[in-house]
């Protein structure tokens, strides 16, 4: 199976053709899915000299990995105010550090590696869809720099165009520490570095089961076998039926994109002068950006349990037209979706399920960075199971109650958030 008709497809560096899994192969680490987390973990595994094998069911980033907006974003789901009320300022902290490191470490790879995938250090923008939303954003400037002396920068309204040419939202929080690049072309850099440093990535390989035997564990596909003792799950929002708790876990929801015909720097600098990421407050959020060649590329949850067909992407449109209206006339070139995954108490997660099965998932729509970080620390979990770990890799992994009602839930959950939106 090729890469979905997105932008990113369309704007790739050269593709790699990887052949199948045949036959039986023994090594140290089979890790299945060769998204972010996959590739950065076996990335780190070969640089420690560790053989790993990635079986990917696909092609290299055909998931999320490879369909997301390209925002490689600081934060989490839950804010670092949240986060400080729940457990406290100095867990906070570790946390807010944990989120800049993923930044880094995707910034080090591409440096080292020489990918080329655009990456661009332009900071991000949180737009405020209520003017309730504007007067938070002040709140939270305040408390990020006198708890953290973490700069943030709010823009009122009547400065917005500064930021975003749009009457749609009543300010702006700007985040500096922020970046962007073309998520599939890291996708496929990250791989070949794999390869480069001698590690083994299989294509059009879906994984059938995994046993556990007095070696370890096999891990068997259509036409082979990889016997290892240790097992890596990174599939995030694809995660299936291979393993229940995992499976149990997250909760994956559609998340759709648009991009349109290209527009000119003059135009795309003018709705977006500085180049930010920009998201917004609603429940059912807006994200949006620049790409590289000059469009606008448009995003939402259109809905948490939608089909993808031609009335979400029409309603897509029409959520781009609330922001930038002036584009009524220009065309849209791409349209494309994908899942994302979102624990119970939407963080996300790394570790070991049980001896030598290890996972990372669960980023909520933030883990452009976070599953590089990730993939690290499961590469030092099998090179040191008895690493100091920080407080962010010791959330507990909760099974979602009703988990295989997951329709119903998702549609009262969309309902609900609908309605929250709509009060002003």
């Amino acid at each position: 199976m090729h890469h979905t008709d997105s932008l990113w497809a369309a704007t790739a560096n050269p593709l790699k053709l990887r052949p199948s899994l045949e036959g039986k192969f023994h090594t140290d680490v089979t890790i299945i899915g060769a998204g972010f987390t996959g590739l950065a973990t076996a990335y780190y595994l070969r640089k420690a000299g560790i053989n790993c094998v990635v079986l990917e069911k696909n092609v290299v980033g055909w998931g999320a990995s490879g369909r997301n907006a390209g925002m490689v974003l600081t934060g989490f789901k839950n804010s670092i105010q949240q986060i400080e009320k729940s457990w406290g300022r100095e867990t906070a902290k570790v946390f807010l550090d944990q989120s800049g490191l993923g930044i880094e470490k995707v910034r080090g790879i591409v440096e080292a590696e020489g990918i080329e995938c655009s990456l661009s250090d332009c900071g991000s923008m949180k737009a405020a869809f209520k003017p309730s939303h504007s007067e938070s954003m002040k709140r939270e400037q305040e408390f990020m720099w006198q708890a953290y002396e973490y700069e943030l920068r709010y823009v009122e309204r009547n400065q917005l165009k500064t930021e975003l040419d749009s009457e749609f939202y009543h300010g702006g929080l700007v985040d500096f520490k922020s970046s962007s690049f073309h998520p599939l072309n890291y996708a496929l850099g990250l791989a070949n570095a794999v390869e480069v440093k001698g590690g083994k990535i299989y294509e059009q390989t879906e994984v059938s089961s995994v046993e556990e035997n007095h070696q370890g564990y096999s891990v068997k596909t259509e036409m082979g076998a990889v016997q290892s003792s240790h097992i890596v799950f990174a599939t995030n929002g694809y995660t299936e039926k291979l393993n229940k708790k995992l499976t149990r876990s997250i909760m994956p929801m559609g998340s759709y994109i648009i991009a349109t015909e290209p527009l000119g720097k003059e135009v795309t600098e003018r709705l977006i002068p500085n180049n930010r990421m920009i998201s917004d407050t609603k429940n059912f959020l807006y994200y949006f950006r620049r790409t590289p060649d000059e469009r606008i590329l448009f995003g939402g949850r259109v809905s948490f349990n939608s089909k993808e067909d031609e009335t979400l992407y029409h309603s897509l449109r029409e959520n781009l037209l609330e922001v930038f209206p002036e584009l009524s006339d220009r065309k849209i070139e791409f349209k494309w979706g994908g899942k994302v995954a979102f624990p119970m108490d939407f963080f996300p997660h790394v570790g070991t399920i049980k001896k030598n099965i290890h996972y990372a998932l669960g980023y909520c729509g933030h883990g452009a960075s976070t599953s590089t970080l990730f993939g690290e620390y499961v590469a030092q979990n099998i090179i040191d199971p008895n690493r100091e770990k920080s407080k962010l890799e010791e959330l507990p992994l909760r099974t979602i109650p009703l988990h295989s009602q997951k329709n119903l839930l998702l549609n009262l959950a969309g309902s609900y958030y609908s309605l929250l939106d709509k009060v002003k």
